[in-house]
């Protein structure tokens, strides 16, 4: 199955913050990996490297900014092209989306992925009738009340 997972899921990986959601992430991230084609877009890698370099405490250096980006840079990534945006564009018309998410969704629907995962879009919903959207947070809650 291909999946697309968004940049609030890799920032969790990387931000040591919340060292239980980190945790969780990063074996989440390892067992998806390993069962699914991972997907993610440029504009994953940009707002990761934005995340990293303004937004933790300490700031990631350089060199680990690189690092973290040649890493999420071995699963395809799909380029933002015009026609990308023109589609995002609809697509936040459509379903109600703000710009930035509309622009992630629409590149998962691009590359024909069957689940975006994602804290944001709402757990459960369907963009375009065929985008599962789910948040592994909310599974991982579902299973252990289970």
């Amino acid at each position: 199955m291909r999946v697309f997972v968004d940049t609030n899921l890799w920032v969790y990986r990387f931000d040591q913050r919340e060292p239980d959601k980190s945790l969780f992430v990063a074996r989440w991230l390892r067992d998806l990996a390993s069962e699914h084609d991972v997907v993610i877009s440029t504009q994953v890698l940009i707002e990761l490297r934005s995340v990293l370099t303004r937004k933790l405490a300490p700031a990631f250096s350089a060199q680990d900014v690189r690092a973290v980006l040649e890493s999420l840079a071995a699963f395809e990534v799909v380029s933002t092209h015009a026609a990308t945006v023109l589609d995002a564009n609809e697509l936040a018309h459509a379903e109600q989306l703000p710009w930035f998410d509309a622009l992630i969704a629409e590149a998962a629907l691009r590359s024909d992925c069957d689940v975006l995962f994602s804290e944001d879009f709402g757990h459960g919903r369907r963009l375009e009738g065929r985008l599962m959207v789910q948040n592994p947070f909310r599974a991982r809650l579902a299973g252990a009340s289970n």
